[in-house]
């Protein structure tokens, strides 16, 4: 009996002192990392995880780490930020070249991070892994009647509503550049809302956010996840659902006032 409970309890005991297993099989480290002290900070270009990923997902991964450097930059001013601008200035694609390792690489292999670190002269790398992002759509056929000013209806045209989404993931890793320690592990997600609502009648023309515009939408607020997720102390709480869009109408149904949430 003894042993039964030893052999149960080493190997949770040890999950307990280095970390939550995410679904991915990567040991989560969600403490915040002390990027206020670091002097020099690499950001290596997100990839996507699909190694057959659409052009459009491979750009998001480029946008992510851009506006997470950019909005970075704003809060650590006297840090020195090095990452990729455009194909012309890249200066972290062309140290890449110059060892001849692959973002991928860096993900993978600390030791590796932390090789591409000391050759940019950094303290901290940032390098992160996007998964393929899932954009939806959802009609609803439920009619509903516009709320006139004075809580009655108005008018006797009938709402039906659709709703898109976007949800983007990234798993983003950071690591010290001098030790090669893994210093935050974590994944993080971003839940975009979109709420149209629109007369039967004038359903063919209404124009919904295009796909380009969700992922484009993702490149911005999944970075300010990752960026208060990283420092949130010193960043506004950026919360994972986002409603972007939503009718300044209220609709009421059979069950009563329609949520946009």
């Amino acid at each position: 009996m003894i042993r039964f409970f030893r052999t149960l309890f080493i190997p949770l005991l040890c999950l307990v002192m280095v970390g939550c297993i995410g679904g991915d099989g990567e040991v989560d480290i969600d403490t915040p990392p002390p990027i206020s002290d670091a002097k020099r900070v690499t950001i290596v270009p997100f990839f996507a995880k699909d190694a057959g990923a659409e052009e459009d997902v491979i750009k998001l991964g480029g946008r992510i780490s851009v506006n997470l450097a950019t909005r970075l930059e704003l809060v650590f001013k006297e840090a020195e930020w090095i990452y990729d601008i455009s194909h012309k200035v890249k200066p972290v694609d062309d140290k890449l070249t110059e060892l001849g390792i692959t973002p991928e690489q860096v993900y993978a292999d600390p030791a590796l991070a932390a090789k591409l670190g000391q050759a940019l002269e950094a303290d901290m790398v940032i390098i992160g892994m996007v998964d393929n992002p899932k954009l939806t759509r959802q009609d609803y056929d439920q009619h509903l009647m516009k709320q006139g000013r004075q809580g009655g209806i108005s008018g006797t045209s009938t709402y039906i509503r659709t709703r898109l989404t976007a949800i983007g993931r990234a798993r983003v890793k950071v690591v010290d550049a001098g030790s090669g320690d893994i210093l935050f592990n974590n994944r993080i997600r971003s839940y975009l809302k979109y709420w149209y609502a629109y007369q039967t009648q004038q359903s063919e023309q209404i124009i919904f956010k295009s796909d380009t515009d969700r992922l484009a939408d993702l490149g911005k607020y999944l970075s300010l996840r990752i960026a208060y997720s990283l420092y949130p102390t010193g960043l506004r709480l950026e919360t994972e659902e986002q409603i972007l869009l939503k009718p300044d109408i209220v609709l009421k149904g059979t069950g009563g006032v329609v949520e946009f949430n």
